[in-house]
């Protein structure tokens, strides 16, 4: 690399860069809802509080409820990385990648939906395991994980899809016993026991399964960017995973617990997002923030390898789908 290419790669992974690319983001939103660009996608599967498209009556109020939840999930992965050292560099570049592969998408992230709620408490889950990693006095924290996925079961039924996994995760932690499985039943079931028990809300009838018509989607033209940058973020998943694969393989057995964590549940929201694709918006937000640990992994092992030009490409692709969803 000449000293140019170095300077500029200094300059893409500082934390000024990173402030730069968040607000760049927010601008990207801000205008989508001022050009009128935010299709309204409604969520319709919760089994006992109101769907979070309907918490927030004003669209205003909605699109900055959302950003501001993104931000956490966004705080939330740095401190993974912080506390975890996940991947072994200091720089928050990931995260301003993921904000700018959100802002590309202003169908996602310029409303309020279950998508951020999945992706605040997925992430939450993720450092709660991290925390416990062959620790045998954990009954909490993994009482406490199961309660996130819980709590977001009363609003969206799919949460359901991300319990395998977190069990899954407790076996790459080292910590599968009985006496967890009792406690990640537990925290599965107590916010419903909390809510139904206190009569906050009437006891649920079986949650009404709807199909929405792939012709249907596919026939909408204002959704067709958001299939687009699905499609580029699996991709781009696929790719950067399998480079950084034998990178990762090489690593302590707790750093490849960790990132198989992360592996199975990106991989996993993959296969939700293609096989349940009518309903794509909802596993965006915790798919692209698990893609952007990828890309913060590839960034970090191509540093001086002219990384920057693979990482460039991708994001001058997202802000593509941006303009195109701009201009339908």
């Amino acid at each position: 690399m000449t000293r140019k290419e170095v300077t500029f790669t200094r300059i893409i992974r500082s934390r000024g860069m990173a402030i730069i690319i968040a607000l760049a983001a927010i601008f990207m939103t801000v205008q989508a809802y001022a050009f009128g660009k935010i299709p309204h996608i409604p969520d319709f599967r919760t089994i006992a509080f109101p769907t979070p498209s309907e918490w927030v009556s004003s669209s205003l109020i909605s699109m900055w409820v959302n950003m501001a939840l993104v931000g956490a999930t966004a705080e939330v992965m740095i401190l993974i990385n912080r506390h975890f050292n996940l991947l072994r560099t200091t720089s928050v570049f990931f995260v301003a990648y993921f904000a700018f592969t959100m802002a590309a998408t202003p169908a996602v992230l310029g409303q309020l939906s279950a998508s951020s709620i999945l992706a605040l408490f997925v992430m939450g889950g993720i450092w709660i395991l991290f925390s416990i990693y062959d620790i045998r006095p954990s009954s909490r924290r993994v009482f406490l994980a199961f309660f996130l996925l819980g709590l977001g079961l009363m609003v969206e039924y799919t949460f359901a899809l991300y319990i395998p996994l977190f069990i899954a995760g407790l076996g790459l932690m080292k910590i599968l016993r009985v006496k967890k499985i009792i406690a990640a039943s537990l925290g599965i079931i107590t916010p419903a026991w909390i809510a139904w028990g206190l009569d906050i809300v009437p006891v649920p009838e079986a949650p009404h399964f709807e199909f929405t018509p792939p012709a249907l989607v596919l026939s909408t033209p204002t959704l067709w960017p958001l299939l687009a940058s699905a499609a580029l973020t699996l991709l781009t998943g696929f790719f950067f995973g399998c480079f950084n694969l034998l990178k990762i393989m090489g690593f302590n057995a707790q750093a490849r617990a960790y990132n198989g964590l992360l592996a199975l549940i990106s991989i996993s929201t993959g296969i939700f997002a293609i096989v349940n694709f009518t309903n794509i918006a909802f596993y965006m937000t915790v798919l692209n923030a698990c893609v952007a640990f990828q890309v913060g992994h590839f960034f970090r092992l191509t540093v001086m390898r002219r990384g920057y030009i693979a990482v460039m490409t991708v994001m001058i692709a997202y802000l593509g789908i941006y303009i195109w969803a701009m201009t339908i």
